[in-house]
C-alpha cells in the first residue's frame, strides 16, 4: 500500500484538481490523507466531500492548531505513516496519470538493488506550469540547471536536488526521521535525500511526473536559474544569500547530532566540516569547500558560494 500525505492551507482553488488527478492514477493501491492546517476558507468542505465519495481512498484531518508552516504539517504527517510507500503530495500540483506507476516501479528496482531493509527515496524531474496549467518549462530539472546525478551525500549536505511533491520514500527511510523535528530542518524532502544518501540509495524518474504549478501564493517554487534578472536579484540580495548557505550549515549539524552513531567516520568528518562553516575565515570557508567536494552543481551557485559563504 502506498500512502499519499497531502499539506493542506487555504487550497480551495486547486486542491479539488489535485485529488481528481489522484483518484486518475492507473496504479491504484494508494490512500491519501490530507491534513488541513485550520484552513480558513472551502478547502474543509471540498476535501470532506470527497472522503464522503471516496471513503475507502480518502481520509480529512485538521489540526488542533496552526502549525505555521508546510513543512512542520508534512513532518507531523510523516510521524504517523505507516505503510511500506510513502508519497508527499502539495495541494496545487496536478499529477500525470502514471506518476504513481512510474515512481513505484524505479522503487522496486532500487529495492532488488539494495534491499527493501535499506532507506530508498525515489523522485523525479517536474513540468513547471503557471496558474491555469500552461507550461512554462518542461524540465524543472533544465531550466533550473539541476543534475539529478548530484545525489551523494556531500553534494546534498550544500544542495537539495529532491522535490517533495514527486517523492517516493520507503518504510526503512520513513524509521529513521527522529520523533521530533530538527529545529534546523530545513524541509521534509531534504531531511529524507540526506538519510538517502548517507545510509541507503537514490532513484531518480527522468520525465516529468507531474505538473508543478506555480503562483503567488507557492510557499517553495522553481525559479529559472538561467534568467539574468533573477542572477542579478540573488547578487544584490547578500544578506539573503548568505542566510541561505548558513540555513545548510545549521541543518549539517543538526544531521550530524541526530546520526551521530550511525555515519561513518569520514560522513561524520564531513558534515561537522560543513556544520562549522559559520564559524571559519573565508579562507578556510573556501579550503573546506575544496577539501571535501562541497560545491553546488553549476559555475553560477559555485561562485556564489564562495562569494557569500
Amino acid at each position: 500500500m502506498i500512502e499519499i500525505l497531502m499539506a493542506a492551507y487555504n487550497g480551495e482553488v486547486y486542491i479539488a484538481q489535485q485529488i481528481e488527478s489522484i483518484l486518475r492514477q492507473t496504479e491504484q493501491d494508494w490512500h491519501l490523507t490530507v491534513q488541513d492546517d485550520c484552513s480558513t476558507d472551502r478547502t474543509a468542505e471540498i476535501v470532506r466531500g470527497y472522503q464522503a465519495a471516496f471513503p475507502e481512498k480518502i481520509v480529512y484531518r485538521k489540526n488542533g492548531i496552526n502549525l505555521g508552516g508546510a513543512k512542520y504539517n508534512f513532518y507531523e504527517m510523516l510521524l504517523s505513516a505507516d505503510a511500506d510507500y510513502i508519497m508527499t503530495c502539495d495541494q496545487d500540483d496536478v499529477w500525470l496519470p502514471d506518476k504513481i506507476e512510474k515512481t513505484l516501479a524505479a522503487m522496486k528496482d532500487l529495492e532488488l538493488q539494495y534491499g527493501t531493509g535499506n532507506p530508498l527515496l525515489v523522485h523525479s524531474d517536474l513540468m513547471v506550469v503557471d496558474s491555469s496549467l500552461q507550461v512554462i518549462s518542461g524540465s524543472m530539472f533544465l531550466s533550473q540547471e539541476l543534475d539529478s546525478s548530484r545525489n551523494t551525500f556531500s553534494e546534498l549536505l550544500v544542495q537539495n536536488q529532491v522535490t517533495g511533491c514527486t517523492m517516493m520514500i520507503n518504510r526503512a527511510l520513513l524509521k529513521m526521521f527522529p520523533e521530533r523535528q530538527p529545529g534546523n530542518m530545513i524541509m521534509h524532502d531534504w531531511w529524507a535525500a540526506l538519510i538517502a544518501a548517507a545510509f541507503g540509495a537514490i532513484g531518480f524518474v527522468k520525465e516529468p511526473t507531474i505538473q508543478y504549478r506555480q503562483h503567488c501564493e507557492n510557499e517553495v517554487g522553481a525559479k529559472n536559474t538561467k534568467k539574468l534578472g533573477y542572477n542579478l536579484k540573488r547578487a544584490l540580495k547578500m544578506a539573503a544569500a548568505r542566510k541561505v548557505l548558513i540555513d545548510t550549515y545549521l541543518q549539517a549539524g543538526d544531521f550530524a547530532r541526530v546520526y551521530r552513531d550511525q555515519l561513518t567516520g569520514a560522513q561524520l568528518e564531513l558534515a561537522c566540516a560543513y556544520a562549522g562553516m559559520g564559524g571559519y575565515s573565508k579562507l578556510k570557508k573556501w579550503k573546506t569547500l575544496r577539501v571535501y567536494r562541497l560545491w553546488k552543481s553549476s559555475f553560477k551557485r559555485r561562485f556564489g558560494q564562495m562569494l557569500f559563504c
